[in-house]
């Protein structure tokens, strides 16, 4: 590596750490992010919650209204090339891939989003679901690998009708979820 290499490497493995300490501290992950321009896009409404951003995260765009969960990991690169060139010695070129999420969508938590995928927009991704391939706009992934589960507008549909409740009743009634859960449980 030569010397602006290696000066970018400890720039982006600070700006990392700071970004961690950052979260833990309960800063807003999104105004960080935007503030240092770390993604290769970031809109407007975007709910970013990993505590860690990934080695290349220009090589990831999030379109307007992105909710992403905890824990979410973003793989846009692998490190194939090192291994390689211990192997036999030769130089091999790194393997970056782009990641872009388009509008009104939802990874969650746990998931894994492996480069050169789209998801959206108006898709949703299941916790622990591994994204392989694009998701299609409108639907909704879960698995491993991530499989068509459902319709977004289906989900958004069914949630108009669970979430009707009034303006002032901001906290939920507990014991009412736990009857309905056991309701539901029961049939």
């Amino acid at each position: 590596m030569n010397k602006r290499q290696i000066k970018d490497l400890k720039k982006k493995r600070m700006m990392k750490l700071k970004y961690t300490v950052a979260c833990y501290l309960g800063f807003d992950h999104v105004k960080y992010l935007k503030k240092h321009k770390l993604l290769g896009y970031c809109g407007e409404k975007v709910t970013f919650q990993p505590n860690f951003i990934p080695n290349c995260p220009q090589l990831i765009k999030l379109h307007n209204n992105v909710k992403i969960a905890a824990d979410v990991t973003f793989y846009e690169h692998d490190i194939i090339n090192f291994m390689f060139k211990n192997f036999d010695g030769k130089i091999y070129k790194s393997h970056l891939t782009c990641i872009e999420i388009f509008d009104n969508c939802f990874i969650g938590g746990k998931s894994i989003i492996v480069g050169n995928v789209k998801i959206g927009p108006n898709a949703i991704v299941g916790a622990g679901s591994v994204v392989t391939k694009d998701v299609k706009p409108g639907t909704i992934v879960a698995g491993n690998p991530a499989r068509v589960v459902g319709k977004f507008e289906d989900l958004h549909e069914k949630r108009i009708k669970y979430d009707e409740i009034e303006k002032d009743d901001y906290f939920p009634d507990y014991e009412k979820i736990w009857e309905e859960y056991y309701n539901r449980r029961d049939k």
